[in-house]
């Protein structure tokens, strides 16, 4: 593997959503691989960041964050976001995120979640147990901080979204330039601060959708 594939602790970004934009309607999404969405002189540009809301139809992109790939006039394409085996979309909106907020203090994130029930298909015959995939669990994301005091903005918002059970879109930029994106229910930042150490915390997401990725 080059050096260049490897995702080092360094020089990565953790950011959060702080200001969307106007909803952009949405009036067609394909199902495909990757999926195109048609929103009329939407004037979004190519790697903006935003989420779907009020979606008709295809339910399962209710509230998904994506990063978008390729844009025209009149249509975008959504980055690591396959649509395929999804119900035909109706109606629906994007709303971008417009301006971020830097974690800067975070030293560590951990993506996890995501593993599927086990459904118990073993009939008399077997002599062992059978088994099936259920469902996939919420995706959830760890993030370890250094503990900051409340000038921080972004553990502002994340506090304020934590207290109104609101949802937030985060945006983790890699160190080769590869960008994460999710959105999910932040917890209240915590706090581990012990006599003449350096204080700690975290914060858990759980995920709206899935996480998707995107290259540089």
């Amino acid at each position: 593997m080059a050096q260049g594939d490897l995702i080092i602790g360094r020089g990565v970004r953790v950011e959060v959503g702080k200001t969307e934009g106007t909803a952009k309607t949405v009036t067609g999404m394909t199902l495909a691989d990757p999926c195109v969405a048609t929103s009329v002189a939407h004037a979004l540009t190519a790697k903006s960041v935003g989420y779907f809301n009020n979606v008709g139809g295809m339910v399962n992109i209710e509230g998904q964050a994506v990063r978008l790939a390729a844009v025209t006039t009149d249509t975008f394409t959504l980055g690591d976001l396959d649509t395929t085996d999804y119900p035909a979309f109706t109606s629906g909106s994007f709303v971008p995120i417009t301006a971020w907020a830097t974690l800067a203090k975070s030293t560590s994130i951990a993506e996890g979640g995501g593993e599927a029930d086990k459904l118990n298909t073993t009939t008399l015959l077997d002599n062992i147990r059978q088994e099936r995939n259920g469902l996939l669990a919420a995706e959830t994301l760890n993030i370890g901080l250094l503990a900051e005091s409340l000038a921080s903005e972004a553990l502002q918002i994340i506090r304020r979204a934590a207290r109104r059970s609101q949802l937030l879109v985060f945006r983790v930029t890699w160190n080769n330039g590869d960008v994460m994106v999710f959105r999910g229910e932040p917890s209240k930042p915590g706090r581990d601060v012990q006599q003449g150490q350096v204080g700690t915390g975290s914060i858990s997401v759980t995920v709206k959708g899935f996480v998707t990725e995107g290259a540089a």
